[in-house]
C-alpha cells in the first residue's frame, strides 16, 4: 500500500475514473447518482484538479500495485473566518478493496495533510449508518447530529445525514 497526497491528478485520471463510477455504481453517497458516465467523472476530476491547483483543494490517494484504489480530499475553506478549518470529502475505496483497512488509511493521511495546513478542526458528513460513521468515531471523531432527509437515492427515497467534527493540533511536518 502506497498513501500519498498529489499536486496533479493526471497521471491518475484513468484509475480515478474507475473508481468514482465505481463508488457510485456501489451506492456511496458522494453526490452522484448512477448510473455515472465516463464523461461526467472524467469532468469532475477535471474541476478537482483545478481546485488543486488553485490550492482550495487537497487530495490523498492510496496505491495498491500501482493502481489507485482509493481518494479522499480535503476542502480548504477560504473565508477570512473559517481558515483553521477544513471538510473531508469523497471519500471513497474501490469495491473490490474494501474491508483493508485502506479507508482508516486515508482518514489517518487527510488528517495529517490537514495539519501540516495549520487547519485545526475538520468537519465531514455521511450517510447515516455507512461504515464511515463507524471509522470516524473509532478515530476519535464527534457527532453533531443528523440531518433528515438529506440526500435521495436513485430511486427517489432520502437518507438522513450524520455530521462530525474532530479537532486536530497543526504541525510543522510536510507531508508528502
Amino acid at each position: 500500500m502506497d498513501l500519498f497526497k498529489v499536486d496533479t491528478l493526471t497521471p491518475y485520471l484513468h484509475d480515478l475514473v474507475e473508481l468514482l463510477i465505481d463508488a457510485v455504481d456501489n451506492g456511496a453517497a458522494i453526490g452522484f447518482l448512477p448510473p455515472l458516465s465516463e464523461q461526467e467523472a472524467i469532468d469532475y476530476w477535471h474541476c478537482i484538479n483545478d481546485e488543486i491547483q488553485h490550492n482550495s483543494r487537497q487530495i490523498v490517494l492510496v496505491r495498491v500495485d500501482e493502481k489507485v484504489v482509493g481518494a479522499i480530499q480535503l476542502e480548504l475553506y477560504a473565508k477570512a473566518n473559517a481558515l483553521h478549518r477544513a471538510g473531508i470529502e469523497k471519500w471513497m475505496v474501490l469495491s473490490s478493496y474494501q474491508g483493508q483497512g485502506l479507508g482508516r488509511s486515508l482518514l489517518q493521511g487527510v488528517e495529517k495533510v490537514a495539519a501540516s495546513l495549520n487547519r485545526q478542526l475538520l468537519t465531514c458528513d455521511t450517510r447515516v449508518g455507512d461504515l464511515a460513521e463507524t471509522i470516524l468515531t473509532q478515530q476519535g471523531w464527534h457527532q453533531v447530529g443528523e440531518v433528515p432527509k438529506y440526500s435521495r437515492t436513485v430511486m427517489g427515497t432520502f437518507y438522513d445525514c450524520a455530521i462530525y467534527y474532530k479537532p486536530i493540533e497543526p504541525t510543522q511536518d510536510l507531508y508528502v
